[in-house]
């Protein structure tokens, strides 16, 4: 496992110190009392800061799962599954900041332990792509990843493809007028998000292979390029994109014989509750999977004008198994619709060995 070095700061340190090293490091590692406490990165300071000047690091800190040295290939991968973190801080035995590892670095862990799949880059890309033309204002590309129920839009100039834009992307500029002290990608003015254009926020980063490459062809224009994610393309088309996670998803797959998820319905403006789902969710299906011969399963969001509706649909051995929640925040739907799949599977999995479980909902009512 390759560690990269970056700054450590304590605390109660201001992040104005944090943010110009965000240029050149993927996140910062905050201490308190000289034990590590967090990370900073470009994602947990891109809500809006008043003044960096006077913020301390400790209040805008996001904790990402820990590595100790040594891990391995496959403590990272599920590490970097559990959310979408760009870094993951490194510790020694003693808890001790080393510093953080990429996706990069994991890719390139994976092509030194072979790891990286054999296969063509179409059996595991994202398709079919949308596209946007860079001439178009962001306002237009959340409209359409929330028409679309897209997470990614390729980015075209003249049909041709020239990189992408994301929730997340956009996400990162929220906060632009109140941290432009420091940060060399965001400038200080009045302009909304919605009327920038596209071409003010692409990152010339994008990486090109054809459909007919394979997997480890594309893993190695990754490393060489150092991103984490290539457009893939048949001609001048855009027909998918093939992301690091979605390679790591795959070798967990293998390994853990993984239950997937079908995901729908989830707007961009809740996309911070995709992992939520698939840890909370996935997390269950997987736990009884082999009991009740699980597959499957799908999950659809339905958001009303007051409330948010859950479907969770799997099929078993003996029989389909549909339920449903409504609550007011999506949140809360989820962990009503888990507690209450949670029982329902105990029960049975208890009555498949002939034990008796008292209802722990109804107790908990009571």
């Amino acid at each position: 496992m390759e560690i990269k070095k970056t700054l450590i700061l304590d605390s109660s340190e201001p992040v104005s110190k944090a943010l110009p090293h965000l240029d050149e490091f993927p996140a910062v590692i905050i201490t308190k009392n000289g034990k590590y406490y967090g990370i900073i990165d470009h994602r947990s300071v891109s809500s809006a800061i008043k003044d960096p000047n006077n913020t301390k690091c400790e209040t805008v800190v996001v904790r990402p799962p820990t590595m100790l040295e040594p891990a391995t290939a496959l403590d990272l991968i599920d590490g970097f599954l559990l959310g979408h973190f760009k870094a993951l801080p490194v510790l020694s035995e003693n808890e001790v900041p080393l510093g953080v590892t990429t996706r990069i670095e994991l890719l390139k862990e994976m092509d030194r332990t072979r790891l990286i799949p054999n296969g063509n880059v179409t059996e595991l890309m994202n398709s079919p792509v949308f596209t946007i033309s860079e001439n178009e204002k962001i306002g237009a590309v959340k409209s359409q990843l929330k028409e679309k129920n897209a997470r990614r839009l390729v980015v075209t100039r003249n049909n041709v493809p020239v990189g992408m834009i994301s929730s997340f992307d956009i996400g990162l500029w929220k906060g632009r007028t109140n941290l432009s002290n420091g940060r060399k990608d965001i400038h200080s003015g009045d302009v909304s998000i919605d009327e920038m254009s596209i071409r003010g926020i692409l990152r010339p980063d994008v990486v090109l292979v054809e459909d007919n490459s394979t997997i480890g062809a594309a893993v190695k224009k990754m490393m060489q390029k150092e991103v984490s994610g290539v457009i893939v393309t048949s001609g001048k088309n855009a027909v998918g994109v093939l992301s690091a996670l979605d390679i790591f998803k795959k070798i967990q797959d293998v390994v853990r014989n993984k239950i997937e998820i079908n995901i729908s319905g989830l707007g961009q403006d809740h996309m911070d509750q995709y992992d939520n789902i698939t840890d909370k969710i996935g997390g269950l299906v997987e736990k009884f999977g082999k009991t009740f011969s699980i597959k499957n399963c799908s999950v659809h969001i339905k958001e009303e004008k007051s409330t948010f509706i859950v479907n969770v649909n799997f099929d078993t051995a003996d029989e389909q198994i549909s339920l449903k929640e409504e609550k007011s925040t999506l949140r809360e739907a989820i962990d009503e619709i888990v507690l209450e799949l949670d029982s329902i599977l105990r029960r049975k999995k208890d009555k498949k060995k002939g034990r008796h479980r008292p209802n722990s909902r109804r107790r908990q009512d009571e």
